[in-house]
């Protein structure tokens, strides 16, 4: 079976996950295939957006985005075969809903090693993993 529709769910504040998620995806898709990167910024309380400052939702968008493209650069992956996605709220909810939109056939995720709090409570990759209706695949850099 060939995973031609990938899902690349992300975190760009883990740069080194989410380069070894992207740079997999792209191996397993090959030339033909279509990736989707997806990161999904943290869920705000209404209560909080007042806090902020008026554009923030528009510039953490586009910081997102400049990091994933950065990536792409970074590993010399044609930017023409990325759609990239930014989502805001939970993490399993939202990449399992995108992949199911987008009648995706993999998801792949950056992950870091567990911690021991993660094994007690659980992480959005085992969440995912455990809900998700198509193949997930968890990327690791070797890193601790």
């Amino acid at each position: 079976m060939r995973f031609s529709n990938i899902i690349v769910a992300v975190d760009v504040n883990d740069p080194d996950n989410g380069r070894a998620a992207l740079a997999r995806a792209a191996a397993i898709a090959g030339n033909e295939g279509r990736l989707h990167l997806l990161y999904v910024r943290y869920y705000l309380p209404s209560r909080y957006a007042e806090l902020l400052a008026e554009d923030f939702d528009l510039h953490e968008q586009q910081d997102a985005m400049a990091a994933m493209r950065e990536w792409c650069g970074d590993l010399s992956i044609d930017e023409s075969r990325i759609d990239f996605i930014t989502k805001r709220g939970q993490v399993r909810d939202e990449v399992i809903s995108y992949a199911q939109a987008q009648a995706a056939d993999l998801i792949v995720l950056g992950s870091h090693q567990p911690s021991f709090s993660s094994k007690l409570l659980g992480s959005n990759a085992s969440a995912i993993a455990h809900h998700s209706p198509v193949s997930v695949l968890v990327a690791r850099t070797g890193k601790k």
